[in-house]
């Protein structure tokens, strides 16, 4: 019989290689979202927030699907009495995160802006310091400035000039992550109002009605942007590897990664899950440079990578210690 440190050591080696198989996941967004809504990249496409509701589109049905299966219920009543914090959930890590991470993909580099999303964490303790009283010591100050010197570093220095305007991918891309931070600010409140863990929904329950309020308040949004689609056979002229992209984003994204990602946490715990996230901007770039041939400097990329990781760690410290 197998000893029982050996049967340990594989059950972490299988956590960390779902762990590993969801960053790759994720990283590989970036790289598929810019060939997606770029023209110049990926050739005949559509509107960027368009990619977005297709995705969400085919990721509610899986979602609703798997929680009547798993959860034998969509329990509805749950979202009546939650409404309005699931809606602002749906606003901010959908609606608001799709513009910036569709339109940010548009005008700047797959690479890049993998590398700038990654400032996600520094955006949570900073709001978190705003709205949940949590300090701001030297540790936090320096990691944000830190992790801001390493955004500057990609935006002044990366060598992926050919794009339609840096500036403003950046900010599209810090508009995503801002709203991102902002959604896991109200999920922490959400999930801190219920007084016992089991009364606290399930994940698979908040992503699910999330997902599915996003989808509620991007569509119209949408649809007032680019009011040829309200026409529902423009949908048949919608280009093949655009739905072949859409559920990628939803089904291995949006579903597969994430589950993935909270089987690995079950198996060890949340603090040693989330480091690995620091995976998804190196698959980022590194999937960009192979397959969309974008510009790898190792002196910016790795600088860029090394301040916000290290700007991340500081604040985390800071929270810790």
């Amino acid at each position: 019989m197998e000893s029982t440190q050996n049967v340990e050591r594989k059950y972490e080696l299988k956590s960390y290689l779902l762990l590993i198989l969801a960053t790759l996941i994720w990283g590989g967004s970036w790289p598929l979202s810019r060939w997606l809504v770029s023209e110049e990249v990926g050739g005949e496409t559509i509107p960027p927030l368009m990619v977005g509701i297709l995705r969400y589109f085919i990721a509610i049905w899986v979602f609703f699907f798997l929680l009547r299966w798993r959860e034998g219920t969509i329990n509805f009543p749950a979202v009546t009495d939650h409404w309005k914090s699931i809606f602002l959930m749906g606003l901010t890590s959908v609606t608001i995160y799709q513009i910036g991470f569709l339109y940010g993909e548009y005008y700047t580099a797959a690479s890049d802006a993998s590398l700038i999303v990654a400032t996600n964490p520094i955006w949570v303790f900073i709001l978190s310091g705003f709205f949940l009283g949590e300090g701001f010591g030297w540790k936090k100050a320096t990691g944000v400035l830190l992790a801001f010197f390493g955004v500057l570093f990609v935006v002044g220095f990366s060598p992926n000039v050919d794009v339609p305007n840096r500036f403003l991918g950046t900010l599209f891309i810090l508009f995503a992550a801002l709203g991102y931070s902002t959604y896991t600010i109200i999920y922490r409140h959400y999930i801190n109002g219920f007084d016992t863990p089991s009364d606290k929904p399930s994940s698979l329950f908040v992503i699910t009605w999330v997902s599915f309020f996003g989808f509620l308040i991007t569509t119209p949004i949408s649809l007032v942007l680019n009011p040829e689609y309200l026409n529902l056979f423009q949908y048949l002229q919608i280009p093949e590897r655009i739905w072949l992209g859409a559920a990628y984003l939803s089904l291995l994204s949006t579903v597969v990664a994430y589950w993935l990602y909270l089987e690995a946490v079950k198996r060890l715990n949340a603090s040693r899950a989330a480091i690995f996230i620091n995976l998804v901007p190196v698959w980022g770039v590194s999937l960009s440079v192979l397959f969309l041939g974008e510009l790898l400097d190792p002196l910016v990329h790795t600088s860029a990578f090394i301040l916000i990781s290290l700007g991340i760690f500081l604040v985390n410290r800071s929270q810790n210690g």
